[in-house]
């Protein structure tokens, strides 16, 4: 069995110590996230001026500035739109197959309204984050020509529209001349808490968004860390690639 060069023993060591530590903070910001929204309880719109710090509040989307922000792909009028495109990319030098790589995204929001039967609250989505259904819009299908691979673009889209239902946990900011639409106080970013978001559903759905992602990027990023720390006792010298081998043929032996 062919020795792999120590450089890139330790590249490969280094590079998933990151990834991994990556993922694991970003899974531990979504599940403190949930936790966070689940100790809460959401008031109603019209009771938010009555309140300091932290509030959370769920109702109707109603617009608030004079122009909506239309979608990427399909101009659909909005207030806040997540758009993803990915591109079929085939690789021939490998028997790993084609693969979808996102090759451009993002998020786009705007000032609106929380409304329900008590009454509305300006929120600032500005830093927030947004948590929103998508779809695929169009693309998909994979022509195989011989020497040649064709195929189209993969576009996803999600928006957040005037009437669609909006889940909002963020602080109670007063206006001092930022304030959108000149409102004396607003739901917006703010030092009294880590989680700002805003979603296109309940309460109950945002939780489990957070905490199933978090719990799922949580397991990548743990198995991403003890692979780098497997390559590293590699590395020190500590164990070798045929020891790890034979410990995983044996039972099946």
């Amino acid at each position: 069995m062919a020795e792999i060069p120590q450089p890139v023993v330790g590249a490969a060591a280094l590079a998933l110590v990151a990834v991994g530590a990556y993922i694991t903070y970003q899974a531990l910001g979504n599940l403190q996230s949930g936790w966070t929204i689940w100790q809460s309880d959401p008031i109603d719109a019209g009771d938010v001026e009555y309140e300091d710090g932290v509030v959370e509040v769920q109702g109707k989307v109603e617009q608030l500035e004079a122009e909506l922000l239309t979608t990427k792909y399909t101009d659909t009028p909005a207030v806040a739109h997540e758009y993803k495109l990915q591109r079929h990319e085939e690789n021939r030098s490998t028997e790993s197959g084609a693969e979808w790589q996102t090759v451009d995204s993002g998020t786009e929001t705007q000032p609106f309204y929380v409304t329900d039967e008590t009454g509305s609250v300006a929120v600032d989505p500005d830093g927030a984050t947004v948590s929103l259904d998508t779809e695929k819009i169009s693309g998909g299908s994979e022509i195989d020509i011989g020497p040649v691979d064709a195929s189209t673009d993969k576009r996803y889209e999600g928006r957040l529209a005037p009437g669609d239902r909006v889940h909002v946990f963020g602080q109670k900011r007063h206006a001092q001349g930022d304030g959108p639409d000149g409102e004396r106080f607003y739901i917006g970013d703010g030092g009294e808490t880590d989680t700002f978001s805003v979603s296109d559903t309940t309460e109950t759905r945002t939780m489990v968004r957070y905490i199933g992602g978090g719990l799922t990027s949580l397991l990548l990023g743990l198995a991403a860390l003890a692979a780098g720390g497997f390559l590293a006792l590699v590395l020190l010298g500590y164990l070798e690639f045929s020891d790890i081998v034979l410990q995983l043929i044996a039972p099946l032996a």
